[in-house]
């Protein structure tokens, strides 16, 4: 997935036709939007909009003809599935860095990523979260190197509202969500990741499932003995 390692104003798109494919609309134009949106933002929409598919499933996006700055200039695109965390461009900022706030919360703090990579971040999260072709394994960190071979860590930061080490990973036709393992899954002194592998579909999915012994086990953790039910990842 080149667009992931090399990021330019096309990502987006490409990734989202790589994911999805492209829908029965033959056309990405973006309907309602309001003079506010960025072209980032309009691309976006309408590149999601193109695939005919739905491509967020937890955090969602501010519909397009809803976005409208606030009385600081501040134009909110995104919310948390929570309601928990917003996030937002300043309209007079040419670099539409992206900033983010929590709920109750008046001050808007920067997050490093410009609102291109901010998008294609939060696109390529929801992909793993969305997909339903995954499974979830738990691997102690000796373990990560190999359980990892093929993939290339994205630059990507953790979004405020995850725990700060959760990472992304991509292969050529994968990805996977690198993250601490919810209380009760680690032992203690145990040094155990939750990796989360997801593909466009099952016969891709199933080649990294072998990795582990899990062949047609997708979205089962791979240390079923534990008595708790399985992550939401």
């Amino acid at each position: 997935m080149d667009e992931l390692l090399s990021i330019n104003s096309d990502s987006v798109t490409r990734f989202l036709q790589r994911w999805y494919g492209t829908g029965d609309s033959t056309s990405g134009d973006l309907p309602d939007a309001t003079p506010h949106a960025p072209d980032d933002l309009v691309r976006w929409h309408a590149a999601a909009a193109l695939t005919g598919h739905p491509v967020t499933f937890a955090d969602r996006p501010v519909a397009p003809q809803d976005l409208a700055p606030d009385s600081r200039g501040m134009l909110e695109f995104w919310i948390e599935n929570q309601n928990g965390y917003f996030w937002a461009v300043g309209l007079d900022d040419d670099g539409l860095q992206v900033f983010s706030r929590k709920s109750g919360e008046f001050d808007w703090r920067a997050t490093g990523e410009p609102l291109g990579e901010f998008l294609l971040h939060c696109t390529v999260r929801e992909a793993v979260i969305g997909s339903e072709s995954k499974f979830t394994t738990f691997i102690g960190a000796s373990e990560i190197e190999d359980a990892l071979d093929s993939f290339k860590l994205l630059k990507f930061s953790a979004l405020d509202s995850e725990e700060p080490e959760v990472k992304l990973w991509c292969s050529e036709d994968a990805l996977v969500r690198m993250a601490p393992p919810p209380t009760g899954y680690a032992g203690p002194g145990d040094q155990l990741w939750m990796l989360t592998f997801a593909a466009p579909s099952d016969w891709r999915i199933e080649r990294y499932a072998s990795r582990f012994g899990l062949e047609g086990c997708t979205d089962k953790p791979a240390h079923t003995e534990l008595p708790y039910e399985p992550p939401p990842f």
